[in-house]
């Protein structure tokens, strides 16, 4: 994994607007360099621009995008006709409604009959990090993600000759990012609070081993949510590279889309 040089962050917003970010870091002698961020200025990350800085990286070059990579298990069926989800045999349908059968596994018991899952707006990854983690992502199709998850699926597919997943392209989470190294309080100050700047600012010191380029100010990451996730991003991108993220637990769960999350602290 070690051959990346270079970690691109996106943290991706939807295709009309203008809160896209990216960040690059290079590797440094003492870990990695953030040589340039921001959500564009005048010339915003929309589909064509973003794709063409992708599409012209080299092979050193890693992507960690915050958004969903792949599309829950029921909307990516090819079955001819649906056979209901009791009644399913695609392995990982069969994963959610054999783990609705047992103890969640963080030991919070419900007292409701709604169901405890829907494979065709969660995916695997968003159950293992909410109930082994007790991190709680976005779900993949839940309330107010299916334009950026249509987004991300058709980015892929623009970029499909160029990068593959868990090899040279994975998907991350920076709350997630921040909980593992920091815990949980951290990563909900750190943003849309009155102290989030503050909470950036000690996050950013704690990183020992991120460094700032000239003319890559750290204080316009410290106004600036969107930014400041995409240097988590491709923060995320070199621990992945270094090995210090968490694999999935197996293959399947891998298939069905991983957000890689750093090794706790």
């Amino acid at each position: 994994m070690n051959k990346f040089e270079t970690f691109i962050g996106v943290d991706l917003g939807g295709g009309k607007g203008k809160n896209t970010a990216v960040a690059r870091l290079e590797r440094a002698e003492s870990g990695v360099q953030v040589t340039d961020y921001g959500t564009g200025k005048d010339a915003p990350w929309f589909d064509d621009r973003l794709l063409s800085y992708l599409l012209a990286q080299d092979e050193r070059t890693l992507v960690a995008i915050d958004a969903p990579l792949t599309l829950p298990v029921c909307v990516r069926c090819q079955l001819p006709s649906c056979p209901t989800v009791e009644r399913c045999d695609v392995p990982v349908v069969r994963w959610f409604q054999d783990r609705a059968s047992k103890p969640r596994v963080d030991g919070i018991v419900s007292n409701t009959t709604k169901p405890r899952y829907t494979s065709y707006t969660q995916r695997a990854t968003e159950v293992v990090l909410h109930e082994e983690h007790h991190i709680l992502p976005r779900e993949t199709l839940g309330q107010g993600m299916g334009p950026l998850t249509a987004r991300t699926a058709y980015l892929l597919r623009a970029l499909s000759a160029r990068y593959q997943l868990s090899k040279n392209l994975i998907e991350v989470y920076p709350k997630a990012t921040l909980t593992q190294l920091f815990g949980a309080r951290t990563a909900t100050r750190y943003k849309r609070s009155a102290g989030s700047p503050a909470a950036r600012l000690e996050i950013l010191n704690a990183l020992s081993d991120v460094a700032f380029a000239p003319g890559a100010w750290r204080e316009h990451g410290l106004s600036n949510d969107h930014k400041f996730d995409a240097i988590l991003c491709a923060y995320t991108a070199y621990l992945f590279a270094e090995g210090r993220c968490l694999p999935p637990p197996d293959s399947m769960v891998e298939q069905d889309g991983w957000i890689w999350i750093p090794r706790a602290a």
